[in-house]
């Protein structure tokens, strides 16, 4: 009996099999041994870019609409002048600098863009843009700017609040979350819409 014990022992211990506990054993070993990576992401007030041009991926939701409107395309942004251009499901690019706001469709000549809702996509756009670029002195001056939060995984997240009272009716919060860039960007609305936009690099797949 003793024979027979010390084999069978012998030959679980080389396969594993039927002996949990040197599996268990073995498994430990095996992560223990293994180098853990742990994701270091920049702090959004590292951020100094002079241009940003990101593809973005962007859903809308609508209170008392149950389809979520979906839309994609690309911000660029440099030296005074953003453009955020929707490719899908529409062709249209509304350019933003200091001389105002224009707007182009279907790749018509543009035109001035009176005040109106057109302006909360022009906030978005700014206020993004803004974040891109480290330009904290602007945002301030716009909005109650949380502390970063860390999330689980790493990634960073920053509240954004409007000081105006006027800008609070279409935009009540501005959540932006990103790691060595910003990544998601969540917009609450002052009418229970909801804005999410997923930013890409430029040469990632559609």
């Amino acid at each position: 009996m003793g024979n027979a014990t010390g084999l069978t022992r012998k030959n679980c211990a080389m396969a594993f099999i039927g002996c949990p506990q040197l599996l268990v054993v073995a498994v430990s070993m095996i992560f223990l041994s293994t180098p853990v990576y742990a994701v270091t992401c920049s702090t959004p007030d590292s951020f100094d870019e002079k241009t940003v041009e990101r593809r973005f991926m962007q859903e809308r939701q609508i209170e008392g609409m149950s389809k979520t409107l979906s839309s994609e395309g690309v911000l660029r942004a440099g030296e005074g002048r953003i453009v955020w251009h929707m490719t899908k499901p529409f062709n249209v690019e509304m350019v933003i600098t200091a001389d105002g706001i224009t707007e182009s469709v279907d790749g018509e000549a543009p035109q001035p863009v009176r005040a109106g809702s057109i302006n909360m996509g022009a906030s978005i756009a700014r206020s993004v843009t803004a974040v891109m670029q480290g330009q904290w002195t602007e945002l301030e001056s716009l909005f109650i700017v949380s502390a970063p939060l860390t999330l689980e995984g790493g990634d960073w997240e920053i509240l954004l609040v409007p000081r105006q009272e006027r800008m609070k009716a279409v935009i009540e919060t501005i959540k932006v979350r990103g790691c060595s860039d910003v990544a998601r960007v969540e917009i609450g609305g002052g009418r229970g819409d909801l804005q999410v936009i997923e930013f890409l690099p430029m040469d990632s797949a559609s």
